[in-house]
């Protein structure tokens, strides 16, 4: 071990190569289990019978998957950060940042295992099991906890390399001003609270329960300086969540509900559905979807003046459902489309506003990771969701093409003369994209019609999607094993961001915050309206600064009490809140898109970018007022359903 300590690199390899092989046998059970699903699903239509509880036996194979991915996620250390301020952060500064970020991580972790532990040891006495086939409960919560210690072992190895590189790192010009305060502000706030719980706890308690509010604004606060320090969101909101708790429950009862919610979130009947969503727009991606999508829309489009904007727009619609992040739809058509419109005279502002924007639509787009999390944290129905997106989905791909119409009728010179696709390029583009609208089409089909589950739908279109990428022949080792590295590392950030986000919405609901919150709404006697959009300014703010992710972890907690205080239906919220947040990545001036499509291409000024998706913000703010206007757009659809 102590050779292990002393060469860094050796640590990192050992680390990468054992939760790496974990990480490997945990995608591939979930892909296994999709299996075992699809072929249930088969079953019942064909015979009209079903495994007897397949759900109970399947929620822990899932929920041990999903926990076994995270020693992987830490070793890669794939966490959510906000890195606004890293430009004015010297390096000594980030270097200690970092072992402050890796410490409270540490922590994360170790009271994730010690409770989750505990709770296998009492539902181990206590002889619990599944209510159906009676399966022990037990040896899953053991497992999971387990990958949560394999979890802090690592760690534990960040936290000492990460201290050594700091007394290693060599004094600089130093940090912007800003930053040692904010720094400096947050190191006296977090010794000052623990010099306080050790030195009079009964104050602390009696401070909770007689100023509820100051309390949840102080836990703000500091979440906030947090998140601008670079410290892990998922940890620190965790951190917070429990010092939280224990100031008001005691130290066991706040540890073992962090625990506790993390481990039932895990076993919750819902919870493969994003891993299995993941799984099926990496390998859509392996199969060449983007590629597909983006040649049936030039051929569709192709045509008209500026065909090429208008394909770009339908094709990042489609692929951002599938891979579900924005940010990575923007770069993988800025790869794609930016240099063929480049090649053919589009105006710059056109052609970067046009990847820029279109990357955004992939929020809306059945089946998005994004909604997914809102309804997972919300307790929403997924299904609901998904078809309660559908119609604005569409309403933003259309605003889209306006912004591009109108910016090739106003500016003659945007781009050059339309071209005539030839019938053979159309009819080849057809064919090829006929698996993935096919595959679409019984996804989202299935589930509005009632034909599946959500996880059912989720798991057709997981062993869909691998089909399809055998079927092409671009499913080999090493894209097999990229397809597991990535969908590993997105499932754990993304459930080490939820169960985070779930012990600090604990505290802020035992705090009873939203509903004092909820009252003050009430006595400024505003109409709905209005709350509604200083909400949408909010997030427009918090959407050019931070991901969909960290923005609903950290703000839902409050905000949903005051949504269902207004009387708004969590459907038609859960749809405008996507849709302005996704807006905030292209705004000027912190819009991530725009940083993105900046980086592809350096010749290309930022301010560029930023003119050129003027009309698209334009066409945000018609598509917000429409959806608040008209909230049927969201809500007509969900009441159809069977």
């Amino acid at each position: 071990m102590q050779d292990i300590l002393d060469t860094p690199r050796a640590a990192d390899r050992w680390m990468r190569n054992i939760t790496g092989g974990i990480a490997v046998v945990a995608i591939a059970g979930i892909l296994l289990g999709a299996g075992v699903v699809v072929a249930d699903v088969l079953g019942k239509w064909l015979f009209g019978h079903s495994v007897f509880a397949l759900n109970e036996v399947m929620s822990l194979v899932f929920a041990v998957a999903v926990a076994a991915t995270f020693p992987a996620g830490a070793a890669n250390r794939v966490n959510l950060k906000i890195d606004l301020l890293a430009p004015l952060t010297g390096a000594r500064m980030t270097a200690w940042l970092s072992v402050v970020g890796s410490l409270v991580l540490l922590a994360f972790f170790v009271m994730l295992a010690l409770s989750i532990w505990g709770l296998g040891l009492r539902y181990h006495t206590q002889a619990r099991a599944t209510a159906l086939l009676e399966v022990p409960l037990a040896p899953a919560y053991f497992v999971i906890s387990l990958s949560m210690w394999a979890s802090s072992a690592v760690q534990l190895l960040h936290v000492v390399n990460d201290t050594r590189a700091a007394v290693a790192t060599p004094k600089d010009a130093g940090s912007s001003g800003i930053v040692v305060v904010l720094a400096a502000l947050f190191a006296v706030i977090c010794l000052g609270i623990l010099y306080w719980m050790v030195t009079d706890m009964d104050g602390v308690t009696n401070f909770m329960y007689a100023s509820p509010g100051l309390a949840v604004l102080a836990a703000f606060a500091l979440l906030w300086l947090g998140v601008f320090l670079q410290i892990p969101l998922a940890s620190v909101t965790a951190v917070i969540g429990v010092v939280g708790a224990l100031a008001v429950l005691g130290p066991n009862a706040a540890v073992n509900t962090f625990g506790g919610d993390s481990a039932d979130f895990l076993r919750n009947d819902q919870v493969a559905t994003l891993p299995l969503f993941l799984i099926m727009g990496a390998f859509s991606v392996a199969a060449g979807v983007s590629h597909d999508l983006f040649r049936l829309g030039n051929a569709i489009l192709g045509p008209l003046r500026g065909g090429l904007a208008y394909a770009t727009i339908a094709a990042c619609a489609g692929f951002g459902a599938v891979s579900g992040n924005s940010v990575v739809t923007s770069a993988t058509f800025g790869r794609m489309a930016l240099p063929e419109m480049q090649k053919l005279k589009y105006a710059p502002t056109l052609a970067t506003a046009t990847v820029a924007a279109g990357g955004t639509l992939g929020a809306l787009v059945p089946p998005s990771g994004v909604i997914i999390l809102f309804a997972l944290l919300t307790e929403e129905s997924i299904g609901a969701l998904f078809v309660a997106a559908m119609i604005p989905a569409a309403l933003a791909i259309l605003l889209y093409f306006c912004a591009v119409f109108a910016t090739v009728t106003f500016s003659k010179d945007t781009v050059p003369a339309a071209a005539r696709v030839p019938f053979s390029e159309i009819r080849a583009a057809f064919v090829g994209a006929g698996p993935v609208v096919g595959m679409f089409a019984i996804v989202i089909g299935g589930l509005y019609s009632g034909l599946f589950t959500v996880t059912e739908s989720a798991a057709v279109g997981a062993v869909c999607a691998f089909a399809l990428a055998i079927l092409r022949g671009r499913l080999n080792r090493t894209t097999l094993l990229r397809v597991f590295s990535e969908t590993t590392t997105t499932v754990a950030m993304i459930y080490a961001l939820i169960f985070g986000g779930l012990m600090f919405a604990f505290f802020v609901n035992l705090s009873q915050a939203p509903d004092l919150v909820a009252a003050w709404v009430s006595g400024i006697d505003a109409k709905p309206v209005i709350v509604l959009a200083i909400l949408v300014l909010i997030y427009l703010a918090l959407g050019s600064v931070m991901d969909s992710f960290g923005v609903m972890i950290i703000t839902l907690p409050v905000v949903t009490p005051i949504i269902l205080h207004l009387g708004y239906d969590m459907l038609f919220w859960g749809v405008l809140m996507l849709v302005v947040v996704e807006i905030g990545m292209i705004t000027p001036p912190f819009g991530m898109n725009l940083f993105i499509i900046k980086n592809i291409d350096p010749r290309i000024s930022l301010t560029t970018v930023m003119k050129g998706v003027f009309p698209f913000i334009i066409a945000d703010i018609v598509k917000i007022i429409l959806i608040i206007a008209f909230p049927a757009l969201s809500l007509w659809l969900p009441s159809t359903m069977n």
